[in-house]
């Protein structure tokens, strides 16, 4: 009898230390997407309101949007990242070690650069971008590597809940502070970020190996020749470009409205965020359960809804009814964007999971960026109503076309 019972145990034990992996291994690339977002929410949400509140115009908003294309163009850099791990640490921790250090350097520099020439300064951000936007890529790449599929939503929105507190401090908490705070120690604060988030994925370079052994180059040929693969990557590019579009214009209609640069801070910049936090992490339970079709369904409804009460709130110069909509529209798009970074994890393969993701989210990025800097200027000749109407349409057929491949999340065997 004492035979039969020895094993159990064990066994107890093997599930123990399962579980124990799987919760650091998501804590460790959570505070790495957190240092993320706050790079990302400072530069995203921060920076357009700060420089309107010095003078700078909306229509001059397009080069501050040009930041964002690093994070488009991984994929051409991806290749790299899956075919030569550094040598130090691991295959993708080497990567993302060098990149927090680089970063974390480059945004000390600015922070005692403002009085350096906007040609100087728009350098510097770029330079933080690409090295925010490989350590961003291999990061993805570590958690297509070592997380399983029944943690695939949950790991997805975990990063959308991480973007979302890193945009509570960067385009929060920091936009709040900035007149007390200055440039240099707004910056200074975001520089030791990427320091103190890369310790836990360190303890993780015993699990960071490839998982296979690649027979042919890591490229971006093989992912385009994968059938479907166009058409998945249009599908992001438009379903992300849509979402993104019905958050990104917030900040700036308040400026127009005359809303104080702090109460912005402290009311959209930090409210927003933690509302967001809760959808992501809402969501990701229905995903999983076959419910995602009316998830989407859902999701999409709010968002028109939202989007109909701020064309209401801006025309009766209400700014905290456009503060409560603004609030309901970004828990929809953080919810989508789960959906959205569940469906890149899915479509990323392991053999190549740097280049394919990349691919696949670099692409989307970049195509959405350059869409978002055309409409600024645009802005001039298009009323809120008739953007808004533009936006949530896009959205709704995207989300028509976009339908069986969200339906296939509940299934953890895809």
């Amino acid at each position: 009898m004492k035979s039969l019972n020895q094993p159990v145990p064990d066994v107890l034990a093997g599930h123990s230390r399962s579980r124990f992996k799987s919760f650091w291994v998501l804590l460790s690339v959570e505070l790495l997407y957190v240092s993320f977002g706050i790079s990302f929410g400072l530069l995203q949400y921060g920076v357009p309101p700060i420089l309107m509140s010095r003078g700078v115009d909306l229509g001059s908003m397009g080069w501050v949007i040009a930041l964002y294309i690093p994070f488009g163009l991984t994929f051409f850099w991806a290749p790299l990242i899956d075919a030569r791990p550094l040598p130090w640490l691991s295959y993708r921790i080497g990567w993302i070690t060098l990149m927090q250090c680089l970063s974390s350097g480059l945004l000390a520099i600015i922070a005692f650069s403002d009085k350096s020439s906007a040609v100087t300064l728009f350098s510097l951000g770029l330079a933080v971008c690409f090295a925010v936007a490989t350590m961003d890529l291999a990061l993805d790449a570590l958690a297509v590597d070592i997380i399983g599929p029944q943690h695939r939503t949950l790991a997805a929105a975990l990063k959308v809940a991480a973007l979302a507190l890193g945009g509570l401090i960067g385009g929060g908490v920091l936009v709040g502070t900035f007149e007390r705070l200055g440039w240099s120690g707004t910056f200074l604060l975001t520089a030791g970020l990427p320091i103190i988030t890369l310790l836990p994925v360190l303890a993780l370079t015993h699990a960071d190996q490839p998982n296979a052994v690649i027979s042919v180059r890591p490229s971006i040929a093989a992912i385009l020749r994968r059938p479907g693969s166009l058409r998945q990557i249009m599908l992001l590019w438009l379903m992300t470009t849509a979402t993104v579009s019905l958050i990104f214009f917030q900040r700036p209609i308040f400026v127009e409205m005359g809303v104080p640069l702090s109460e912005i801070g402290w009311g959209l910049g930090t409210l927003s965020p933690i509302a967001n936090m809760l959808a992501a992490l809402a969501i990701a339970p229905f995903l999983s359960r076959r419910a995602s079709m009316k998830s989407l369904v859902l999701l999409v409804s709010i968002s028109a809804l939202a989007a109909a009460g701020t064309v209401v709130s801006i025309s009766d110069q209400s700014a905290c009814a456009v503060m409560r909509w603004a609030l309901l529209q970004g828990m929809a798009s953080s919810a989508l964007s789960v959906i959205i970074y569940a469906l890149i994890l899915k479509w990323s393969s392991k053999t190549q999971s740097a280049t394919d993701y990349a691919v696949f989210c670099g692409s989307s990025r970049l195509l959405t960026t350059l869409s978002l800097m055309v409409i600024p200027p645009a802005l001039k000749y298009l009323t809120w109503p008739v953007f808004y109407a533009l936006c949530v349409s896009l959205l709704v057929v995207m989300s028509a076309l976009i339908r069986r491949e969200v339906a296939a999340l509940g299934d953890i065997r895809n």
